[in-house]
């Protein structure tokens, strides 16, 4: 009878010891990471000259912080023309033009980073005398 408990007992903390996997104390957790990009256009509306500027601003933050120097931010439009398309961040920033058509329209300007997105949308706005 005691040899049977302590098979029971032996094979139970065998069913447990394997159910689990030993840590080293000194390993840490990976870190989480969350992202955050976001895209302004400045000003929002400009005219329909082809030749009105607008400054396309797009902020990158990882956990909270600047992204790194020199990530790499790719900016796609509808309308108009971008004076880079694809932007690299300082401090956190990245900053491109958009110069305007000619025709008075509603539009989109999307940024990318490392999976992450957002858009902003431009006006370009009849040309006043």
């Amino acid at each position: 009878m005691i040899a049977r408990s302590f098979l029971m007992i032996s094979l139970a903390g065998l069913l447990i010891w394997s159910c689990t996997s030993p840590t080293d104390s000194n390993d840490e957790p990976e870190p989480i990471v969350s992202s955050s990009l976001t895209i302004e256009a400045q000003p929002a509306a400009i005219p329909a000259d082809g030749m009105s500027k607008m400054v396309i601003l797009a902020e990158y933050r990882l956990n909270g912080e600047a992204a790194p120097d020199s990530t790499r931010i790719i900016l796609l439009n509808t309308v108009g023309t971008l004076g880079h398309g694809e932007v690299y961040t300082q401090d956190g920033i990245a900053i491109d033009t958009l110069t305007s058509d000619t025709v008075v329209t509603l539009g989109m300007v999307f940024a990318i980073a490392s999976g992450v997105r957002d858009s902003v949308e431009i006006a370009f706005e009849p040309v006043t005398q």
